[in-house]
């Protein structure tokens, strides 16, 4: 499962289930406003892949450690605020093979930083 977080368009996610991924908008199940670590445990303990674009997760205590104590995969997009949606979904749609591939053999916790060039760093 792929778990998009509110941080992106939701249109990352409906794209992503328009070519066939297992995908779902954190709107889909938590209510407008859930704080990143509620999100974070969830998203753990049922072993997600998780898009997001909220660096905060990286640099708040109490998030970072959710992100650490659950286990979380993270892949988290450092995009500049000017581009599109439609930009936005074909960055993701561009790079998930290999943020799939990555997340399938990388011991978690862990979160990649995405740039718009491809780059994925290591972050955690």
């Amino acid at each position: 499962m792929i778990f998009v977080d509110g941080s992106m368009p939701r249109s990352v996610a409906d794209e992503l289930k328009a070519i066939g991924k297992d995908a779902m908008a954190k709107i889909e199940i938590f209510p407008d406003g859930t704080k990143d670590p509620v999100w974070l445990r969830k998203v753990g303990e049922n072993d997600w892949l998780a898009v997001t674009r909220d660096v905060w997760i990286r640099k708040r205590v109490g998030e970072k450690q959710a992100l650490i104590d659950h286990g979380v995969g993270c892949f988290m997009f450092t995009y500049k605020n000017t581009l599109k949606k439609a930009e936005i979904v074909a960055l993701v749609l561009k790079h998930i093979d290999e943020m799939e591939r990555t997340f399938a053999a990388t011991p978690r916790p862990f979160i990649y930083t995405v740039a718009t060039d491809g780059k994925f760093r290591r972050y955690v």
